[in-house]
């Protein structure tokens, strides 16, 4: 099979995979029926007389399982007929609509839109990376994301971008381009920084300083490319630079990368990560910044300052500034651009790896990252690759789960720690540190406001941050356990380094200690996880059905289901502990 059909093929599994999971967790977990031994699953179909059966090759109780062929079979036939992935693919989203008891003919196609969408995307992707070498480091990390989120239906769609601006700007092609400039006079500029000025961080990016004269009254204000395209074509926009009080300057500085988000930018030589609004849908939402993520940036950037938050394991990437301009009658103009830190320039990247491209599944004939990596640590260092397993698995912990913990149990602030916006530094071994980045993932425990308040009173004009601790608890258990853990447990069991049951129990050991260790929010969030019946977990193929962007709604969030515990379940058992670690 040529390169262009082995991509096709795996592209379309990839998808199918996608899709099957969010809709057995989603729309079936009572109807369909799971053979005794987890080898295959039934699913029944409303909208025809048929019912399909599908291999599974891996079952996970933690995160998504790994699909064989399908077959089909029409009510009043005793044969099975073999499914195509592409026939399966559209019968489930027909049955989607259908138990959504659907009456807008649009929902569908555009649904079914999204799906091959991202399918093409996934495609692409595949032919793109065949050749390409192992990750090693954080740019290579960010630009590895080649199917996508792990539970998503649609896990690659992006809508608003043309052929040639995705393999310019999107993140798996791995491009380089410059930065647009536009001057605007001072009048129109809104700014915030908790400590440095904006004009100050710009003047870091490589070969910007100089580039341009500015008029006294005038301020500077970088765009990604794709935005700049868009503001172009706004009205407004066209009166202010027909005026002269918006000149648009042109390209200037060093080269940038995408990150895996798209819109947050990477230079190696910059101080500075550059987060842009773009006009482009990825996944659930449009990826345009709100005024108040702005806003939550620079105070979340000044509180954490006076918590003295980052500790020798963990640090939390701040968002400390941004430039925007005020249009009359609009929250946001579209010029809104996030500096965040960036730890990771030149060499101090190597080795930093997101934890969705660690633990997303390998490309066709190879194997996943992070069961790459602990081989080769297994190998360098005499040790069964089961037994470093279980020792980076609490190495791990260590870094990602136990300073989160303690954050919101000393302070009350939780963190949307999702696979994306967790980093780890890999760069000796085990896990050293982890990172966590993302300026619209914070909570604020209602009971932790007055004294959080009483060090940065900007707290109370963002009262979109506070909810209740058992709010928090069923956030936080999502994007922490369900989103990051889970993946981690379930990349270990479907590669059989480590039996997922094993792992939950260390994970449970950990929380048990925590629970005991811990006097705050965060013994009651680990006493959450080790007893509740069920966990939060987003529901993605409904959220998407339904065509909600995540950005407007009230809570700017998804919609949300429940899912068996998986931890709760565990039963503890003696486990001979060992005491030696890889150095």
């Amino acid at each position: 099979m040529d390169a262009p059909a082995c991509a096709a093929t795996a592209a379309q599994a990839a998808s199918l995979q996608a899709l099957l999971n969010t809709y057995l967790r989603e729309m079936a977990p009572g109807s369909a029926v799971l053979a005794d031994d987890r080898s295959t699953v039934e699913i029944p179909l409303s909208h025809i007389p048929a019912r399909l059966r599908v291999r599974i090759t891996y079952f996970s109780a933690t995160g998504p399982h790994r699909f064989g062929p399908a077959q089909i079979l029409f009510d009043g036939s005793s044969t099975w007929h073999s499914a195509p992935p592409v026939q399966v693919l559209t019968l489930i989203a027909q049955e989607c609509f259908t138990r959504l008891n659907s009456r807008d003919a649009g929902q569908l196609p555009e649904f079914l839109r999204g799906l091959f969408n991202s399918n093409a995307g996934i495609e692409q992707n595949l032919i793109r990376h065949a050749g390409t070498p192992e990750p090693d480091g954080f740019l290579a990390a960010e630009q590895a994301l080649t199917f996508g989120h792990w539970l998503h239906p649609t896990p690659k769609s992006r809508d608003g971008l043309t052929t040639w601006q995705q393999a310019a700007y999107a993140p798996e092609y791995a491009g380089e381009f410059r930065l647009t400039f536009f001057a605007a006079d001072q009048s129109l500029v809104t700014l915030g920084s908790a400590h440095q000025a904006p004009a100050d961080m710009l003047r870091q990016i490589p070969g910007l300083d100089g580039a341009f004269r500015l008029r006294p009254d005038e301020v500077m204000i970088p765009a990604h490319p794709l935005q700049a395209q868009m503001l172009r074509l706004d009205p407004q926009v066209q009166a202010l630079l027909a005026t002269g009080r918006l000149r648009d300057l042109g390209e200037a500085g060093c080269a940038f990368n995408a990150t895996s988000s798209l819109r947050t930018l990477y230079a190696p030589g910059c101080r500075w990560m550059l987060k842009f609004s773009v006009p482009v849908r990825l996944t659930n939402s449009l990826r345009v910044t709100k005024h108040n993520e702005l806003e939550t940036g620079v105070l979340m950037a000044r509180l954490l300052k006076h918590l003295d938050a980052d500790g020798p394991r963990f640090r939390i990437l701040n968002d400390p500034a941004y430039l925007t301009l005020t249009l009359p009658g609009r929250s946001e103009s579209g010029f809104e651009v996030i500096f965040r830190e960036n730890p990771f320039a030149g060499t101090d990247g190597t080795g930093i790896y997101n934890l969705a491209a660690l633990t997303a599944d390998p490309l066709p004939g190879r194997t996943a990252l992070l069961t790459r990596l602990i081989q080769q640590l297994a190998a360098d260092h005499g040790e069964t690759p089961a037994d470093t397993a279980r020792l980076w698995f609490e190495a791990y912990l260590t870094c990602m789960l136990d300073p989160v913990l303690d954050l919101y149990d000393r302070h009350g602030i939780a963190l949307e720690a999702h696979q994306q916006n967790s980093l780890l530094d890999l760069s000796t071994g085990l896990p050293s540190r982890g990172y966590y980045r993302d300026n619209q993932g914070y909570f604020i425990a209602q009971d932790a406001l007055p004294r959080l308040n009483a060090l940065e009173p900007s707290l109370t004009q963002q009262p979109a941050l506070v909810y209740p601790r058992a709010h928090i608890n069923e956030r936080m258990a999502y994007y922490l356990v369900v989103n990051q853990i889970f993946a981690v447990i379930r990349r270990l069991g479907c590669d059989g380094l480590a039996p997922e049951p094993d792992l939950l129990l260390q994970l449970r050991r950990r929380l048990t200690t925590a629970a005991s260790r811990l006097s705050g929010a965060g013994a009651d969030f680990a006493r959450y996880l080790l007893t509740a019946p069920a966990l939060s977990a987003k529901a993605n193929l409904l959220t998407r059905a339904r065509n909600v962007d995540e950005l407007e709604t009230e809570a700017q969030e998804g919609l949300f289901l429940q899912m068996p515990n998986p931890i709760a379940a565990a039963q503890p058992q003696p486990v001979q502990e060992r005491t030696d670690v890889l150095t």
